[in-house]
């Protein structure tokens, strides 16, 4: 039994090579090829305690941001978190501001049932090795919800939920973002 030979006719070959173009063209915005590791001289990091010139006057904020920074860098595995001067990397955080009064899910005429809670920071993540910047000033924000009748209890809970949205940003444009 002979097989026949299909033969491609030049306005289909047009057509393919155009889909391929335009998938070449294309897939670039879908898709980010700019890695998914920090550069392979840079092994360690310290993350200072994060300051915090927000004005919202809860004392704690600093230490909770520095912590859960350090827990997803550890979890993370890219870079080893070390307490020392001599680090590879240094990511340098600024809380710039926390608002909790951002109404949310209500018209006119509504009473006030949930309030969204947003926090904000400046961070620099600079190599110490090459003593360069990385990324300067760079703005990241986490945002949470919460019931106005959950009270104090309530925000607390929506302040943690935006340290963890916040800190992931963080960690991804830090160890991923290249």
């Amino acid at each position: 039994m002979k097989e026949k030979k299909r033969a491609i006719s030049a306005s289909q070959a047009k057509g393919i090579a155009l889909f391929i173009l335009a998938c070449w063209l294309l897939l670039p915005g879908c898709y980010s090829f700019r890695g998914g590791a920090p550069p392979a001289n840079l092994k360690t990091v310290t993350i200072p305690t994060v300051e915090d010139a927000s004005g919202f006057g809860r004392a704690t904020i600093r230490d909770d941001m520095t912590r859960e920074l350090a827990r997803k860098f550890r979890e993370d595995n890219s870079l080893r978190v070390i307490d020392a001067a001599d680090a590879d990397s240094r990511l340098q955080v600024t809380i710039t501001s926390i608002r909790n009064d951002e109404r949310r899910n209500i018209s006119t005429g509504e009473l006030e049932t949930v309030r969204g809670v947003t926090v904000a920071a400046q961070v620099t993540f600079v190599d110490n090795l090459k003593r360069s910047e990385v990324f300067t000033n760079r703005t990241f924000s986490g945002d949470a919800q919460y019931r106005i009748e959950e009270g104090a209890a309530g925000e607390e809970r929506a302040i943690r939920t935006a340290l963890d949205k916040i800190t992931s940003e963080i960690l991804l444009a830090a160890v991923a973002d290249w």
